[in-house]
């Protein structure tokens, strides 16, 4: 009977902690940097929400990802060494599709 109700109990903890966190207040986003001209993949890429402390760098493949972030829009800044600093706007949206960046090279 103890083990009944202990299972029982932490089914309605369980339950009652996603309850006070639904899904919906939070957004992802993920994407894809490349050079500009020659559409290569660029790794190492720094990806900074703007006016947070908030940092991603891309894998070896270009790909980024934010974590959850409460849903809003967002000041995306990319840095890259050799390439100029990009400005993009996320959407307002719980999950965003891929956002592609093409970064212009200062050479």
């Amino acid at each position: 009977m103890k083990k009944a109700l202990a299972f029982i109990f932490l089914i309605v903890l369980q339950t009652s902690l996603f309850a006070a966190n639904p899904v919906n207040d939070v957004m992802f986003v993920n994407g894809n940097v490349v050079d500009q001209k020659s559409h290569e993949t660029l790794a190492g890429v720094e990806v900074r929400v703007k006016g947070t402390s908030v940092v991603a760098y891309t894998d070896f493949d270009g790909n980024f990802f934010l974590p959850e972030m409460p849903v809003d829009s967002y000041e995306l800044e990319f840095h890259y060494i050799t390439y100029q600093t990009s400005v993009l706007v996320t959407p307002n949206c719980s999950h965003c599709s891929t956002i592609n960046v093409e970064l212009p090279s200062q050479l």
